[in-house]
């Protein structure tokens, strides 16, 4: 059962990150891609997924380091977005019980589980790093980097209708002089890998117009 919930992110995980790659520049700005706007009654919010699902080639080692970062940003999804009434979480037990029953590919699968949560909104999400930093608040040999991708379909037609991404690996402001407002709103601290994916999800989850 776990292999085919495996199976299921894994695909979803695919698709997201073709997403991602057509909607990113830079190296945290993280733009957004949207379509014009239409709006959704009810969002499911599936637990995050990750690189390593369809990516073959990551070691054991990353692929753990990469769960933990999946389970994460699960659980800052849940308290970002607790509350909000159009949001419906998705748990890990609800995606064993509904993924063996859904089959025909992304938008047939996002299309099942919408009917299935009564919801017209399918929201993904993807990470692809995870990095703590290695040292402390003031001296590091290594900063924490994080990478992740959002990518919410309607569930009628598997369209995308938002996509995000962000990716940052800190760097101190003698490597940067424009990371210097950034830096001081972190107490010119080396920040860890948690904070970075909870401010990455805050912000853009706060800019998504279909969460507002």
């Amino acid at each position: 059962m776990a292999k085919l919930i495996k199976s299921f992110l894994g695909y979803c995980c695919a698709v997201v990150l073709l997403a991602a790659c057509s909607s990113h520049s830079g190296k945290d700005d993280g733009l957004e891609a949207q379509a014009p706007f239409v709006p959704l009654s009810c969002i499911a919010v599936l637990p995050a997924s990750t690189s390593a699902d369809v990516d073959e080639t990551i070691s054991y080692e990353k692929a753990q380091t990469l769960e933990q970062g999946a389970a994460y940003a699960t659980e800052v999804m849940q308290r970002v977005l607790q509350g909000k009434a159009k949001v419906r979480f998705v748990s890990s037990d609800q995606m064993m019980s509904l993924v063996p029953d859904i089959s025909g590919g992304i938008s047939g699968t996002v299309a099942a589980l919408g009917q299935k949560l009564n919801c017209d909104g399918v929201l993904l999400t993807t990470v692809r790093q995870y990095r703590q930093r290695q040292g402390t608040d003031y001296s590091v040999d290594a900063p924490a980097a994080v990478d992740f991708s959002m990518v919410l379909r309607h569930s009628t037609d598997g369209n995308i209708v938002w996509s995000a991404d962000f990716r940052e690996e800190q760097e101190s402001v003698l490597e940067n002089l424009f990371s210097f407002g950034k830096a001081k709103s972190r107490g010119f601290k080396w920040v860890t890998v948690e904070y970075l994916m909870e401010q990455g999800i805050q912000d853009r989850l706060r800019n998504c117009p279909y969460l507002q």
